[in-house]
């Protein structure tokens, strides 16, 4: 089985497109904050008993 290396172009392309990924994901997460802090403020508002009605549902 023979293999072939990958052209330095090609490594340069995928260095530079998950480059430019990280980036996009980066300024992404800065627009999320705010919606990750109002999910984690209404947790105390689910029904009592729930995460133990989650849990057993899971371990089934």
């Amino acid at each position: 089985m023979k293999r072939h290396p990958i052209p330095a172009e090609t490594r340069a392309l995928a260095a530079f497109v998950g480059t430019v990924v990280l980036a996009l994901l980066a300024a992404v997460s800065q627009l999320t904050p705010e919606v990750a802090v109002q999910s984690v403020d209404s947790v105390p508002q689910l029904p009592s008993g729930l995460d133990e009605l989650l849990l057993s549902r899971l371990s089934d």
